[in-house]
């Protein structure tokens, strides 16, 4: 019995050491990489939501789905992509994954249209191989989905479905354990009712090195400040209220400046961290817009709405926009209305 209680003894210190190095493992630093991304409609819906008639809204849902041809998404796809080459990222969240489909002749939506004109997943996953990028949508959030007749008469039915999504690099150290999307209660009625506009969000929680840590990215109401306000209360409570280490990406339509809605300042008093202060003390970062007409220079950007917000952990060291330059044109045209924002992270 004594030697049993000897040998008891001298693996103590061995199961301690083992005990410790497990712990350690699991608190290994790691740095990642998060690309915030609003990909643009492809037209500016203000005219079809302001419209003052029936007919006025059919003429003005064709106008746009000419420019939504004009700003070329499957040439803009590869500027994203040369933007994801160049950055890098492990995770990237986009905003306006549009999903165009049309039908002709119009029957003023007593049938939904199902012919795809325009997928945004479809071209960026082409853009993406062509550069030999191994990338995969993790998951994808559906969000407003509506139709109206476009013309006057009308000649075809337009259909829009607006999706969130992300987007994360394959690589073995890279394991994606969870992933779910959600709408949020707060809806905004469009053009007296008849389309109700529906913002949502998509999160995974990610393992990297044995830390595992959630990413969320959403899309914040635009065409309403009280919606948006609500909207980021639902996700500070819901997807966000977490001990996780977290990182949410995304278009929040509220400016940093606090000019705007109180939504940003309401999501850093939730425990939210800004990145960009974080990596840029005196550079106030600004990200939109370009013109709704992407083929134009236009002039310079006058606010910032598009973030990499973290809490529980993460600590940005550095960040970067991309699509603010000339040089970051392509076939002529802006990559999108926005400039995207990415970010190195670090988790100690």
């Amino acid at each position: 019995m004594k030697s049993v209680a000897l040998c008891a003894a001298a693996l103590l210190p061995v199961l301690a050491v083992a005990a410790a190095t497990a712990a350690d493992a699991k608190r290994t630093p790691i740095t990642v990489r998060v690309m915030t991304r609003n990909l643009y409609l492809g037209a500016n819906l203000d005219k079809i939501v302001q419209a003052k008639s029936v007919p006025e809204a059919f003429k003005a849902v064709e106008e746009g789905w000419a420019d939504v041809q004009e700003n070329n998404f499957p040439a803009r796809a590869r500027a994203i992509a040369r933007e994801i080459a160049t950055a890098r990222p492990d995770i990237v969240g986009f905003q306006e994954v549009s999903l165009y489909r049309t039908q002709a002749p119009a029957d003023l939506t007593v049938t939904r249209a199902t012919t795809v004109s325009l997928d945004y997943v479809r071209e960026l996953n082409k853009a993406l191989a062509a550069r030999k990028l191994r990338y995969r949508f993790v998951g994808i959030s559906s969000a407003t989905d509506a139709e109206l007749p476009s013309g006057n008469p009308p000649t075809m039915d337009i259909r829009l479905n607006i999706r969130d999504a992300l987007l994360v690099r394959v690589d073995k150290k890279i394991k994606v354990r969870r992933v779910r999307t959600g709408l949020y209660a707060t809806t905004t009625p469009l053009f007296a009712a008849f389309v109700i506009a529906k913002r949502g969000w998509v999160m995974a929680d990610v393992t990297i090195s044995g830390r595992t840590f959630r990413v969320i990215d959403t899309h914040l109401e635009s065409f309403s400040d009280t919606s948006q306000v609500a909207q980021g209360q639902e996700l500070a409570a819901g997807p966000a209220n977490t001990s996780l280490p977290t990182i949410l990406l995304g278009d929040l339509n509220s400016r940093a400046d606090g000019t705007g809605t109180p939504t940003y300042a309401n999501l850093l008093a939730s425990g939210f961290r800004d990145a960009w202060p974080q990596a840029h003390s005196n550079d106030i970062g600004l990200t939109c817009c370009h013109g709704d007409d992407l083929r134009e220079l236009g002039g310079a950007f006058y606010s910032r709405i598009d973030y990499v917000l973290v809490k529980n952990g993460f600590r940005a060291t550095a960040a970067g926009i991309v699509g603010e330059e000339p040089r970051d044109r392509l076939s002529g045209l802006w990559p999108s209305d926005h400039a995207g924002v990415w970010a190195r992270l670090r988790l100690p």
